[in-house]
């Protein structure tokens, strides 16, 4: 059985006790199934649900902290975040005439939530971040 890691969240703790999750898209059902993955002091979890036979909608939120340079001044401070998230997973190449925009495409079967969560994470730093002093 796989430890828990404790992750501090605005003085509470998060409880993580699933890392590198990828789960078969042939196991995914309609009804949805939970996930639950981290990554350093972040967590995502919530459902994924198929929705088409190769794609699948995770809903979900990732929340935790992770330490980024200032863009202003270059210190290095805490970030805080809480998000709720609604990405989509496809099964190969997703071809449909459909555009979305939050979409990740798997060539192996399996979607694997700790690439989703690593995205979700890069996306966030991309965003210009300011420290306290600096706002």
């Amino acid at each position: 059985m796989q430890k828990k890691k404790s992750l501090s969240f605005l003085h509470k703790e998060i409880y993580c006790s699933i890392k590198n999750m990828k789960i078969d898209f042939k196991k995914i059902p309609t009804s949805g199934i939970n996930f639950e993955t981290c990554s350093d002091d972040i967590k995502f979890y919530g459902v994924a649900t198929k929705i088409q036979n190769n794609l699948v909608k995770c809903t979900g939120t990732i929340e935790g902290s992770f330490v980024h340079p200032c863009d202003r001044c270059g210190e290095e401070f805490d970030v805080f975040i809480k998000e709720d998230v609604e990405l989509y997973a496809s099964e190969g190449i997703y071809s449909e005439s459909e555009e979305l925009l939050d979409l990740i495409e798997f060539f192996n079967d399996f979607i694997d939530f700790d690439t989703m969560l690593q995205g979700e994470i890069e996306s966030l730093k991309s965003d210009y971040l300011y420290c306290d002093k600096c706002k």
